[in-house]
């Protein structure tokens, strides 16, 4: 019953007005992930820091479903470095825009190598589950396997960059995520991420703990 969950949500928040101009905006968005990847795989090399890999982050999440309303909610994400190379990441979120809910969940491994001494190149595979309830109706649920490959780079030693290519079994899509973390310590920083597949957009704003 693959994609069943995203399905569920373009199909039942479809809004009844037919006239909702997206192709400017999908080619703007198109144009911005297009910059960000040759951002991305342009960071100098001078940068001394390096991207952490542990470390805890919360904040707003807002999910977009095609030709849908806006489902709100919140994002939770933590990361931890086993040894050098290696890494475990895991993110929630859950967004409502009653009488609706999705929650996503994704749990994996992460490999990650330097390209330069600010940059490293990063592959993940793992484990993603979500599952869409409406009151008084009922919940769908799916599970399957999910993988990722990117970059993370730090701009200056104060701004991390990265772009991410996620194939996830559950969507049964590929997606985009670009995102920044601004540090305004080496252990407080404010994040931003954008994500961008054919069915479905999200955003999302917040704080994160480096350890």
């Amino acid at each position: 019953m693959r994609s069943v969950v995203l399905l569920n949500v373009s199909m039942l928040l479809q809004p009844s007005c037919t006239g909702h101009p997206r192709s400017r905006n999908n080619t703007m968005r198109k144009f911005a992930i297009a910059t960000a990847l040759v951002a991305a795989a342009a960071l100098p090399a001078a940068a001394v820091a390096s991207p952490s890999y542990t470390y805890v982050g919360a904040g707003y999440a807002g999910l977009d479903p095609s030709g849908s309303s806006t489902l709100d909610g919140f994002g939770l994400e933590a990361s931890v470095e086993l040894q050098e190379n290696f890494h475990l990441m895991g993110n929630f979120v859950r967004a409502k825009d009653s009488p609706f809910t999705l929650q996503r969940t994704r749990v994996a491994g992460g490999y990650n190598i330097p390209v330069n001494p600010s940059t490293d190149f990063v592959a993940r595979l793992g484990w993603s589950f979500a599952k869409f309830s409406r009151s008084n109706v009922g919940s769908n649920k799916d599970d399957g396997v999910f993988g990722q490959i990117g970059v993370r780079g730090m701009v200056t030693p104060d701004l991390e960059l990265n772009v991410f290519l996620t194939y996830d079994d559950v969507e049964e899509k590929a997606s985009f995520d670009v995102g920044g973390v601004y540090n305004f310590t080496p252990e407080f920083g404010a994040l931003l991420g954008y994500t961008y597949s054919s069915s479905l957009e999200t955003w999302n704003i917040g704080l994160r703990y480096n350890f």
